[in-house]
């Protein structure tokens, strides 16, 4: 049994074998008309893909960004051999309470309005059905597993390695676009 158990993929997920290809903690380079292309039911106007010249991908186990409107989080992972795309609504909490609130993905704890509600519709549902999920707000997990972004800093930070951390994040957002029905490989 090894350490990553309680992580793994699940065998009958439609992947071409059991671990995520961005394991190793990075993402290869995309470029704007790749990113077009996964998200084909969207103008490319409304997609707000943000400038490509600077994003650091050797730190990224996806790529994640807002549209200019602030409403709508894109995004991008490798899982096997293929690209998957997902798109969800973003919702700000408006209470100006201080509450603590955790990533359901990278599991950064925050003090206050570092998450925001991400949900999209369950595919084939025709609507019927929504899952969300508490994200960090600009979709910048990676930085936080990493504790490269410079605020805030997690308010209980961990201490198991970052291998895991990485294991765990992937699977995370594999398992919610599971969920939502929204994996290209699993439609076929």
């Amino acid at each position: 049994m090894n350490q990553y158990n309680a992580y793994e993929v699940p065998q009958n997920a439609g992947m071409r074998n059991s671990s995520l290809s961005g394991y190793n903690g990075h993402m290869e380079p995309l470029t704007k008309n790749e990113l077009i292309a996964l998200f084909k039911d969207e103008a490319p106007r409304d997609l707000s893909i943000p400038d490509l010249g600077g994003v650091d991908w050797a730190i990224l186990d996806y790529f994640g960004w807002i549209s200019d409107a602030g409403n709508l989080g894109f995004v991008v992972i490798p899982i096997g051999d293929e690209l998957e795309a997902l798109k969800m609504r973003r919702s700000l909490s408006a209470s100006r309470k201080p509450k603590t609130h955790m990533c359901s993905w990278c599991h950064h704890v925050y003090r206050g309005q570092g998450t925001a509600l991400f949900s999209c519709d369950v595919a084939g549902s025709d609507g019927r059905r929504i899952i969300g999920h508490h994200l960090c707000r600009h979709l910048d997990c990676s930085l936080r597993i990493r504790n490269l972004a410079s605020d805030p800093p997690s308010f209980m930070p961990e201490t198991i390695p970052l291998s895991q951390k990485i294991r765990r994040l992937e699977n995370s957002v594999f398992t919610f676009m599971h969920r939502t029905n929204q994996m290209g490989s699993l439609k076929h």
